[in-house]
């Protein structure tokens, strides 16, 4: 494993662990706390916002290595590079989890952690469902007439009828 993989895991698990405090010394504040843990719990949405992000994150680190010990390799064969590429498209994966957080009511931590980790993991796969949406050919069902009118002149006639016999 190279140095800067190592300096990057390891700056990752200092704000993991450190999100991670915060967020227990948040849940379990009362009025008799020190006053660095209030300003924490008036701030809450800022330290679990990073704690998301540290969960998704662990997600995308998760699903590489499962990608790499199922093709065969082990943690040698780790390359920055290719830990870079999710760190890189994590605003995306991380914007519609923080904003489910947002709106919803659910005083549940632990849900959106779940559903971080989760968006995390998948990240390759949104991805993939989206760029195939994108490059799929669109299929309109009506045409633009260029403005002759709602019906075009080269409709064919309408077939003759048949006179009905009384009944």
């Amino acid at each position: 494993m190279s140095r800067a993989l190592k300096f990057l895991m390891f700056i990752y698990l200092v704000v993991f662990i450190a999100t991670g405090v915060f967020m227990v010394l948040i849940v379990n504040a009362d009025d008799a706390s020190a006053p660095w843990i209030t300003l924490l719990v008036r701030n809450h949405g800022i330290v679990f916002a990073w704690h998301l992000a540290c969960w998704m994150v662990l997600g995308m680190f998760t699903n590489y290595y499962w990608d790499l010990f199922n093709q065969g390799k082990g943690l040698d064969a780790m390359q920055v590079p290719r830990i870079l590429i999710p760190l890189m498209v994590s605003p995306f994966v991380f914007l519609p989890t923080y904003n489910l957080w947002l709106a919803s009511s659910s005083q549940s931590y632990l849900l959106f952690s779940v559903i971080s980790i989760q968006a995390g993991f998948f990240w390759h796969a949104l991805f993939t469902k989206a760029d195939q949406t994108l490059n799929k050919t669109a299929s309109i069902p009506w045409t633009v007439n260029n403005g002759t009118g709602r019906m075009s002149t080269k409709a064919a006639p309408a077939a003759p009828q048949a006179p009905q016999e009384p009944r």
